[in-house]
């Protein structure tokens, strides 16, 4: 019964841990996001709407899967960090049907917003100063 019981529990902690998103998937998603940043950018400042539909594309993938696993009861960091995942896609959605309308300028603004919800969410989870 008790080797049941340990093999059980060893294989759920195995399963937990195999398909838990790790510090590693995360850093590989904001590399993606920053890899995608760039390609919006360039996208705009070289007026190819297929670069940057190919950014936003990623940067939506990416964000998705952004998770921050909490620390105790109080702490406020995952609940934040979807919060600020959603309003990168939101503005991502914007960026897309901006220049998919031909408003550079308008795709430049929601850009800049996108930048400012990734740079929110390092002030506050990441502690930047």
């Amino acid at each position: 019964m008790k080797k049941t019981m340990l093999t059980l529990l060893g294989m759920g902690i195995l399963s937990m841990s195999a398909y838990g998103y790790d510090q590693t998937d995360r850093i590989k998603d904001m590399r993606t996001m920053e890899q995608a940043m760039s390609e919006i950018q360039k996208g705009i400042l070289y007026n190819n709407q297929k670069m940057v539909l190919e950014g936003v594309k990623n940067l939506e993938k990416a964000s998705a899967n952004i998770e921050v696993a909490p620390k105790g009861d109080m702490d406020y960091t995952a609940v934040f960090a979807k919060k600020q995942s959603k309003n990168i896609k939101k503005y991502a959605e914007k960026i897309k049907s901006n220049i998919s309308e031909g408003h550079k300028h308008g795709a430049a603004k929601n850009y800049t917003n996108v930048l400012t919800e990734c740079i929110t969410c390092h002030n506050k989870i990441r502690k930047w100063n």
